[in-house]
């Protein structure tokens, strides 16, 4: 005889292929802001945002495209796509919020990669704030914005910062630290399921994390450089320039980690100036803000 032991594994049913990391963690996100997140064809996720500051919903195609200024009906349309909580008369019950590359003024990506302490941010600036393009993309979606923008040289942030943070577990302790960054700059992201973990860690980077010594550090290889060009492409005159970085273990203890930390820094930077570790660590620590700024993530209860 059919039975059921309980509603709850009819309500809370594991899906096919949880065992699948990329599953679960689609899993998780949709418990936690009530969207489907598909993953996209270029390894991104859609995600339907509420911008706080306009007060619309934009959509996150993939790492690369966004459909900003939505009406409320494309927003509906999207939305009933993703299966966002929405009201009969078309508004959304909530939607997770992030700024929009229209009104930060840049393209703030935020992902982790799975399975282990970690965190990385791709921050891209946009010359242009006033607008998204200046040819906006024939389409009934919505003014479409894409990443492949110049950004002059007065512009006091650069033009593209990439900051990755990862746990070097023991079955990779033989790795070299030019390994690791192969690794982290190749290994597959996703969106995190868990931000106050992200934010955490990104607090303790602000925070706690002192400059880099010059012994705890090497710079970017040409394998490296190659991999963030493809990332975000240099414009003339313009080139990736690095470090990667062990700090002391002792330094993660307030991470509750017991294994050693990689820190990768890479900014896009005019090539007729070169530039310091020192230098990289101070433009990510200015930049800080403003990835908190983008992901709304207000200051920690003590």
């Amino acid at each position: 005889m059919f039975r059921i032991p309980s509603l709850d594994d009819v309500f809370n049913a594991v899906p096919p292929h949880y065992d699948d990391g990329r599953v679960q963690q689609q899993v998780l996100l949709s418990r936690e802001f009530s969207q489907l997140f598909p993953e996209t064809i270029y390894g991104g996720r859609q995600v339907l945002w509420w911008c706080p500051r306009c007060t619309t919903p934009w959509w996150q195609t993939d790492h690369r495209l966004f459909v900003l200024r939505l009406s409320p009906e494309q927003a509906a349309y999207i939305g009933h796509q993703l299966h966002a909580p929405m009201r009969q008369d078309g508004t959304f019950h909530e939607l997770p919020m992030r700024v929009c590359p229209d009104c930060l003024g840049a393209v703030c990506v935020i992902d982790t990669y799975p399975g282990r302490l970690s965190s990385q941010v791709l921050w891209h600036t946009l010359p242009d704030t006033a607008s998204t393009s200046s040819r906006p993309l024939p389409t009934n979606l919505g003014l479409v914005s894409t990443t492949e923008r110049h950004a002059s040289a007065r512009d006091t942030l650069p033009q593209a910062f990439l900051f990755a943070m990862a746990e070097q577990t023991p079955r990779e302790g033989a790795l070299s630290l030019a390994q690791m960054g192969d690794a982290m700059l190749t290994w597959q992201t996703d969106l995190p399921g868990e931000l106050d973990a992200v934010a955490w860690q990104l607090r303790w980077v602000e925070r706690t994390l002192p400059p880099p010594r010059a012994d705890e550090c090497e710079p970017l290889g040409a394998s490296h450089l190659a991999r963030l060009a493809h990332l975000v492409e240099p414009a003339p005159g313009m080139g990736w320039q690095g470090f990667l970085w062990q700090p002391p273990e002792t330094l993660s203890s307030a991470l509750f980690t017991r294994h050693p930390l990689i820190l990768l820094h890479a900014a896009l930077l005019p090539q007729q100036e070169p530039t310091s570790i020192f230098h990289l660590y101070s433009l990510w620590q200015r930049l800080l803000p403003r990835v908190f700024e983008a992901a709304q993530w207000e200051e920690p209860r003590s």
